[in-house]
């Protein structure tokens, strides 16, 4: 597969906004409030079309008044390190915006939440092969970002941070201005990303906790390894439910974690795993539950497709098994099928996907939505890094 060309459109004192095949990707430099700063001067078009459509509604009904913003963003940004502190300020001040707002599409994922206004965060599914499962033993992880079709009417995004604080370099995959590590990888090749846990783990979220948005940006920004990952996931409870995909280049694993009854670390049987929205250590006292957006059939579809390919696994097979559909045309069940939605066809559809080969710090994004297309494109993490 051939690079993807990046094409510079803009600057902004230390950073720069690239785009490839419709991604945008601002790559930043400096302390956590220059690089907030580059990120909002480069970014406030598009995040002004993301707070249109997923804040703006809210405002407009009344069902989000000014006082619940300034809640959300006095949370926000009173409860996070200084580091989250000093990139808020810095989007403020590069955006020209209020920090009201600022934080608060920052926060929208758990506004939704609290709110009731989300049925789940999202219907995602990972899979992640490394050791004896793949092809010369690096990990390599697919992974569909499924949400709201909303959520394709502005741009995806690949941040990537250079800081020169002492902080980690990572790249996350999300949206304008929402900065939570949806899907992340730093410098150490140290991997995350989110699924919704809200239907297992209980629909709360508590206010008087740090958001785990932010929590989780920190942790990637220090830890160096996957042990030491899941230490820190193990030392925090989480303002709302989650499950999240973990890995370096030497394993992976997944956190089921509940806002109500802690975390639990799921390990795999051999060297792959798959993860989708529910719940399944046995300790947390649940029979193995379906979800809306169809996690069961989704696991046992990846895990099927993964056992196939057993020691085979590099980043063109795990492209190769993120495009295998869900569903057929007609509603029903693909035969030996995968995991992406290009199509609402339950409860969700897969805004986007992404496949990361850990040790060559290389990354592939696709849209497979077909108003919103674009096929696999290749990121070279270890180049903007440098």
């Amino acid at each position: 597969m051939p690079d993807n060309k990046m094409t510079l459109l803009n600057t902004f004192e230390g950073g720069k906004l690239y785009e490839s095949n419709g991604f945008l990707i601002p790559v930043l430099t400096g302390s956590a409030r220059e690089m907030g700063k580059q990120y909002g001067a480069l970014m406030v078009d598009h995040m002004q079309q993301a707070f249109d459509v997923v804040v703006e509604p809210a405002r407009k009904q009344g069902g989000l008044t000014q006082d619940e913003m300034q809640t959300w963003s006095d949370r926000a940004y009173h409860s996070c390190s200084t580091r989250n502190r000093h990139w808020y300020d810095g989007v403020a001040e590069g955006t020209g915006w209020p920090l009201t707002k600022v934080c608060m599409l920052d926060q929208i994922m758990e506004y939704g939440i609290f709110q009731s206004k989300l049925h789940s965060f999202a219907g995602c599914t990972s899979i992640l092969s490394w050791g004896s499962h793949s092809l010369d033993g690096g990990t390599f992880i697919g992974r569909n970002m499924d949400w709201g079709e909303a959520f394709n009417q502005f741009a995806q995004v690949l941040t990537v941070r250079r800081p020169t604080d002492g902080a980690y370099k990572l790249a996350a995959l999300g949206w304008p201005g929402m900065y939570c590590p949806f899907s992340v990888l730093n410098e150490h090749g140290v991997y995350l990303d989110i699924h919704d846990g809200t239907s297992m783990g209980g629909s709360l979220v508590y206010l008087d906790r740090p958001s785990i948005l932010n929590v989780l940006n920190d942790i990637l920004s220090e830890t160096a390894s996957l042990s030491a990952l899941i230490s820190r996931l193990n030392g925090i409870c989480h303002s709302t439910s989650m499950i999240l995909s973990i890995a370096d280049e030497h394993g992976g694993a997944s956190m089921e974690c509940s806002s109500l009854a802690g975390n639990r670390l799921r390990t795999p049987d051999g060297d792959s795993i798959a993860v989708v929205n529910t719940f399944l250590v046995p300790d947390w006292g649940l029979g193995p539950r379906e979800t809306i957006s169809n996690s069961l059939r989704r696991h046992a579809n990846m895990n099927a497709r993964l056992a196939e390919h057993d020691g085979k696994v590099d980043a063109a097979v795990t492209r190769q098994l993120m495009d295998l559909r869900l569903f057929n045309e007609d509603g029903s069940f693909a035969q030996n099928g995968g995991a992406t939605k290009p199509t609402k066809q339950d409860a969700d559809l897969t805004n986007h996907q992404i496949v990361t080969d850990v040790k060559r710090r290389q990354v592939w994004l696709k849209v497979p939505v077909p108003d919103y297309v674009t096929d696999w494109t290749h990121i070279d993490l270890a180049a903007l890094w440098k």
